[in-house]
């Protein structure tokens, strides 16, 4: 798309001679980095959200969180839909929405929560076969991110117990079968949240990579990447589909930066100002077993609008100083000619703004009549 004029100059005057403007599609590249988090953060009696695990949720800010023993109590009672939405606004935002398992008998269920809209009926638990793990499922969600690209995102919490890696390998199997069946090919996926893990060469881990990636590895500010409460084993994780590994991008806080993702702990992490409301004790509450796990994601999208840019205008100065609106942070270019019959403008120019109004001052302007149009892409 572009908008012309001719100008001329005459006894230092500039005199606008002719304009057009024309309704266009912008193509504007946009970016926006998602953070995803592993969260098995219950703490209590009754592995439940309190407020230490509720600090850490809302410290760390995250746009999506695979979240492990969803239970909430608070005023609006234990689990309600009341208790759960007041738990997701006050920690999240008004703006967040969730999905929470409720099978029968699952006491300690499994949820998704999202700054991102879910996609029409896309949420959902699978059961978990085990016989043994009967008090949480599998549970889903297609998250609509910006741009063309849904998310999924699956929310697990393996067997625990270290001599259970057989059965923790029977789920990671069912767990691959039922994301092959269900989930398109070449999707971007995350599966993320409790997997109990004990080593890395379990079967279980072995086959969650055939098809997810476990690197990089998170680490916490002192470089240890294990996650659970004796800090020796790495139960928590984030593991995206190979079709998203491109977008992986550093965890970025205030005062740090960790380009492989970030293990938090509240205990060792400084500034703590950083992660406010978070209190040093947070991550070592009574009955908290686990550390939040952090990756981010920087996702390039396209916006496309409709809009009409007016013909530029000419303003009297020492040199031509050429006026439009259009799509803030767009990068216009300007471009001149002698003659309008010519299909090689020289682009003499760029100019951006942050709002809608642009202007490009032509410096080198002569005396010669020249025709200007602004281009975009």
């Amino acid at each position: 798309m572009c908008n012309w004029l001719q100008t001329s100059r005459r006894a230092g005057r500039i005199f606008l001679l002719g304009a057009l403007f024309i309704s266009a599609q912008l193509h504007a590249q946009s970016n926006v980095t998602v953070r995803v988090m592993a969260a098995n953060l219950s703490s209590g009696s009754y592995q439940r959200y309190e407020t230490a695990g509720l600090n850490i949720l809302k410290g760390l800010q995250p746009d999506i969180v695979a979240i492990q023993e969803f239970n909430v109590s608070n005023t609006f009672g234990v689990n309600t839909t009341a208790a759960l939405s007041n738990m997701v606004a006050t920690t999240f935002g008004t703006n967040f929405v969730y999905f929470r398992e409720t099978g029968s008998g699952y006491t300690i269920p499994n949820g998704i929560i999202s700054r991102y809209p879910f996609v029409t009926n896309g949420t959902g638990s699978w059961v978990d076969s085990d016989t043994g793990v009967n008090d949480r499922g599998f549970a889903w969600a297609r998250i609509d991110l910006p741009g063309t690209n849904d998310l999924y995102v699956v929310s697990v919490h393996l067997k625990a117990s270290s001599d259970s890696a057989t059965r923790r390998a029977a789920e990671a199997s069912e767990l691959k079968a039922l994301i092959s069946t269900n989930f398109p090919t070449n999707a971007w996926i995350i599966v993320a949240g409790d997997f109990n893990l004990y080593s890395e060469t379990e079967a279980a881990i072995v086959t969650l990579k055939t098809f997810l990636s476990d690197s990089p590895v998170p680490a916490d500010q002192n470089g240890d990447p294990d996650t659970n409460r004796g800090r020796d084993e790495r139960y928590d994780r984030v593991l995206p589909s190979f079709s998203l590994t491109n977008t992986l991008t550093p965890v970025v806080l205030p005062s740090h930066t960790f380009p492989n993702g970030l293990v938090f702990v509240s205990t060792n992490y400084v500034p703590l100002s950083d992660v406010a409301p978070v209190q040093y004790a947070d991550s070592t509450a009574s009955n908290m077993q686990h550390m939040g796990v952090v990756k981010d994601f920087r996702i390039t999208y396209y916006v496309t609008n409709g809009v009409t840019v007016p013909a530029p205008s000419l303003v009297m100065a020492s040199a031509e100083v050429i006026r439009w609106q259009g799509v803030s942070n767009v990068t216009y270019s300007v471009q001149a000619s002698t003659n309008l019959a010519n299909i090689n403008w020289l682009t003499i120019g760029t100019a951006t703004s942050t709002s809608a109004d642009f202007s490009y001052t032509n410096s080198s302007a002569g005396a010669v009549k020249r025709f200007y149009r602004v281009t975009y892409p």
